[in-house]
This record gives structure tokens, C-alpha cells and sequence, in this order.
């Protein structure tokens, strides 16, 4: 029997590329279940350094906590004092802060995370060891700071 060379028996090269190409897209998109976060969530335990706890917490009244790994933060308390910023140092779960709405008074905590490290369960908990700013105290210690997705 001979056989027509000009008969094909293969599909053509550029549909086989094309082919391999739609797969490798295909692929690529199923290892994408989940957008990457900026921050991770804090692990349970004390923590000792400012880049263990940076990421932003909420209280059940609102409050808002935004702690950055470079030592500086912001707190927005809308039934309180309002926005304060400032700075803070954490070694050895001990917390020194200083906020602008309490002129030179320098408050110190003590810290500690609990609950699974998971945005809406990991919470950070803070225990005054001394410090003369009320409001600061108050709204610092009145409810557990809750971890939000950052």
C-alpha cells in the first residue's frame, strides 16, 4: 500500500503549541487560591519585637489599631479621643509607648497574643504595668484588640 505524502496524519505544529500553551495557563491558574496579604497574622504567645504584632486590629466598639513594624502607630477610638499616633518599642512582650495626645507621658504594657493566628480570632491583649496617660490606658486595655486581614 503507498501512502499520499501530501495527506497529514499529525495536526499541525501551531495548534500543538497552542495546545501546551492553553494548559500552561490552565495550570498556573489553579495555584492561585489565595491573594497574597501584607502582613501575617501574629502568632500566639509574647511577642518580642515590633514585627511580630504589626497589622491592624479592631475591638467589638470600633476602635482601630494600626501597629507597623517600624515602631510607629495609629489608634482611632470614635466614641473616645478620636486619632493618636506615636511610637512604640516591644522587647520581650514588653510594650513602651508614647502618643501624641499624652504630651511626655511614656506608657509601658505588657503584651501578649492569644488565640489561633487567623485574621478574626488572633488578638492581642494589653496589661498596663505603668502609665499616667488615662485615655491612653483606658482605651489601650478596655477590650482585647482583635487581628483584621491587613
Amino acid at each position: 500500500m503507498h501512502m499520499n505524502p501530501n495527506i497529514r496524519t499529525h495536526p499541525p505544529r501551531k495548534f500543538k503549541h497552542f495546545g501546551c500553551a492553553l494548559l500552561a495557563l490552565a495550570m498556573m491558574g489553579c495555584g492561585a487560591s489565595k491573594p497574597k496579604e501584607n502582613v501575617a497574622p501574629p502568632q500566639p504567645g509574647i511577642p518580642s519585637r515590633p514585627a511580630d504584632i504589626q497589622g491592624i486590629y479592631r475591638t467589638v466598639h470600633q476602635g482601630l489599631l494600626q501597629l507597623r513594624g517600624n515602631g510607629s502607630f495609629v489608634m482611632i477610638i470614635p466614641e473616645g479621643p478620636g486619632p493618636s499616633g506615636g511610637n512604640y518599642t516591644l522587647s520581650d512582650g514588653t510594650l513602651t509607648v508614647k502618643t501624641d495626645t499624652c504630651g511626655s507621658a511614656i506608657g509601658e504594657y505588657r503584651v501578649e497574643v492569644k488565640g489561633p493566628p487567623e485574621p478574626g480570632q488572633a488578638s492581642i491583649v494589653f496589661t498596663p504595668v505603668n502609665d499616667d496617660c488615662g485615655p491612653r490606658k483606658q482605651y489601650l486595655t478596655i477590650d482585647p484588640w482583635v487581628y483584621a486581614n491587613s
